[in-house]
């Protein structure tokens, strides 16, 4: 008898036998030790046995299925953007038409993993149908393909290739400057976008004055709020001046320099006209 307290390990050995079963044991040469066995292993009644998932209902009152899934997924964009966007994701995308569309334009089908994943568009309006058998890939795939659905109109990309070139009239009261000078607009730019950064200045700041010099605005704030821990004295006013330069040879880059005696207060009116910079340039 072991003492109190004393900890008993009791070792059992008994090794455990499966039976390969039906296709998978029909076979001309014998077994190799060490080689895989792709089938299912059942366990009844502390009995097992390995049996291919086709022999299932034949050697096991198991039945096999399967999950269909399908999903409408709204869709705008137009399908040369989707097969530019699949192709670039997926290799060995399959592509073929399925009937016709609501419109009377072909309906396409994109088939993804020999077909266990697939894409519809065309059939209903502002949808595309995903459907795929349920698997841990599959279902990881089909994952990726929605996202890809609803990136694919809202992206960069696809505003480009679905972007169509205006065909409105001009004004007939336009001047014969801007009817002879084709550069006008690209001229004006520049000038636009430090009005911009004048009008955000405005909206934060009381007091802004602003000179424009071609491709060139210095603002001047005044306001009477520090930032720092140093407060400021009767009557003082804190005064910062912003510098905002376009090169020649580009209107979209924007040299901005910030001066000021209070650093925080210089770094957050850099940061936000940064951001303003950032907004108004093009896609």
């Amino acid at each position: 008898m072991p003492p109190n307290l004393q900890e008993v390990k009791l070792r059992f050995t008994r090794r455990k036998f499966a039976k390969v079963m039906g296709s998978l044991a029909d076979r001309d040469s014998e077994p190799q030790e060490g080689e895989e066995v792709d089938g299912i292993l059942v366990t009844q009644n502390f009995n097992s046995k390995i049996v291919s998932p086709k022999d299932l209902p034949t050697y096991t009152p198991l039945r096999l299925g399967s999950v269909s899934s399908k999903l409408h997924v709204p869709f705008s964009g137009q399908v040369s953007t989707l097969r530019l966007f699949l192709n670039e994701m997926f290799r060995g995308v399959e592509e073929v038409v399925d009937g016709p569309g609501f419109d009377g334009t072909p309906c396409v089908k994109f088939a993804l993993r020999e077909n266990k994943v697939t894409v519809t568009t065309g059939k209903t309006r502002g949808v595309a149908v995903v459907e795929w058998k349920a698997s841990p890939i599959g279902d990881i795939v089909a994952d990726s393909v929605i996202a890809l659905l609803m990136h694919a109109q809202s992206s960069a990309a696809s505003i480009r290739l679905t972007s169509k070139p205006c065909f409105h009239k001009r004004n007939s009261q336009t001047s014969s400057n801007e009817e002879t000078d084709e550069n006008e607009p690209e001229k004006k730019r520049p000038r636009t976008i430090l009005r911009i950064f004048h009008e955000t200045l405005l909206e934060q700041f009381e007091s802004v004055e602003a000179v424009y010099e071609a491709r060139k605005a210095t603002f001047e704030i005044s306001t009477d709020t520090r930032l720092d821990s140093v407060p400021l004295e009767d009557d003082k006013k804190l005064i910062c001046n912003v510098d905002i330069e376009f090169d020649s040879d580009n209107d979209i880059d924007a040299r901005i320099k910030v001066e000021c005696g209070d650093e925080k207060f210089c770094k957050n009116v850099q940061e936000c006209l940064k951001n303003v910079a950032k907004s108004v340039n093009p896609i």
